[in-house]
């Protein structure tokens, strides 16, 4: 650290002679030259900003400017009228406050367009009006932080395995060693795999249905079919796997129809066929994917259930809801519909009133009928 007459109180960086630009250092290419002084920048400890080109009337560079990333001040932002005063309407929003680094560094670096080609350091200030970093905190620099092809691929692929951005770091952070050699922080990743969702939101209905078909292609036993509204928007998927139906063709006598779980991203209801095994473990059927949960939408999952395992079950358990009453006779012809006993169980409260609900002794021969 230095301090100049004017009591300014200025950091200057020490590192190798090899790595440390200069005035009249000369780069062939541009591009050279900022990644150079973007190295010096990692290695000593400061983040890099760019500043504003001078260009020629043919579009090319004759200055460049590399600015520390804490140079100038942040102005406060006002909302003006159109007839320029500041307008105090307590009903607009406010932005929120960010905190600013900026604390008005002056060091910089100029690159100027030679006459014979190529470019040279024209200008440079080394000194900083702030402290560097450590070498502890120099992995969270925003120029360390880049997640390039590799980190990419693997919030991809956890996210296909449904794991979450943080715990993929974590991951990641296991593979490598420790968390300055990821080369990201868990905040990168969020930020990815929010930027990847909002990428395929528009076309992320294709991609399901493109998958199932390329597994049909694959399988021949795997089921898909899908619907699609008046809007030519997703509304039904059904799937079976080759697994599922011969899970059904072995446990198939009865079957558990559920429709109580509803996403949140897509508003669909999710439509898991369950089964029990000989081992009472829970096995899967078949799934579904449906927009509304209506008549129209029950008939259409349970003709695809019957189509894709070749006949009916002999039982079939459902809640109470009343559009499933309808759908099951008119698709199963057999199959004998009977009410969950825990939805049954649990209104008993509201059929025999709060205070023989309470009845521990009433409880305890009811359960003892109903589960004898």
């Amino acid at each position: 650290m230095d301090i100049s007459p004017g009591k300014t109180n200025y950091w200057v960086p020490v590192c190798d002679n090899a790595i440390k630009p200069f005035v009249g250092q000369w780069f062939s290419k541009l591009d050279d030259g900022v990644e150079f002084y973007i190295r010096y920048a990692r290695t000593v400890g400061f983040n890099v900003r760019r500043g504003s080109d001078s260009k020629n009337s043919c579009g090319e560079v004759l200055r460049k400017y590399l600015l520390c990333s804490r140079e100038g001040f942040k102005q406060p932002a006002k909302e003006l009228c159109s007839g320029g005063d500041v307008v105090n309407d307590p009903s607009i929003s406010k932005k929120r406050r960010r905190v600013t680094n900026r604390v008005g560094c002056n060091a910089k670096i100029i690159f100027k367009l030679k006459g014979y080609g190529g470019y040279s350091v024209f200008y440079l200030e080394e000194r900083h009006t702030h402290c560097l970093y450590s070498e502890a905190s120099k992995p969270f620099m925003r120029i360390n932080r880049k997640l390039d092809l590799g980190h990419q691929i693997f919030v991809a692929n956890c996210a296909k395995a449904n794991i979450g951005s943080i715990k993929s770091w974590k991951l990641y952070r296991k593979m490598v060693g420790d968390y300055t050699d990821v080369g990201a922080t868990g905040v990168d990743f969020q930020n990815f795999k929010r930027d990847l969702m909002a990428y395929i939101r528009g076309g992320d209905a294709q991609l399901i249905v493109e998958k199932f078909l390329h597994k049909k292609e694959l399988w021949s036993s795997f089921f898909f079919d899908y619907d699609v509204d008046e809007y030519d928007q997703l509304s039904r998927v059904f799937w079976a796997d080759p697994v599922a139906r011969r899970n059904f063709a072995c446990f198939g006598d009865v079957v558990s129809f559920d429709a109580t779980y509803r996403t949140n991203m897509y508003k669909l209801v999710f439509v898991p066929f369950t089964g029990i095994d000989n081992h009472k473990k829970s096995v899967t059927f078949a799934a579904g994917l449906i927009a509304k949960k209506d008549v129209e939408s029950y008939v259409w999952l349970l003709d695809n259930f019957k189509r894709a395992m070749g006949h009916e079950p002999t039982y079939i358990l459902t809640d109470q809801d009343p559009a499933m009453r309808v759908a099951i006779p008119t698709v199963f012809n057999s199959a004998r519909h009977r009410f969950c006993m825990w939805h049954i169980m649990s209104k008993v409260g509201d059929k025999v009133g709060s205070v023989v609900a309470k009845d521990q002794s009433f409880r305890r021969a009811l359960n003892d009928v109903v589960w004898d």
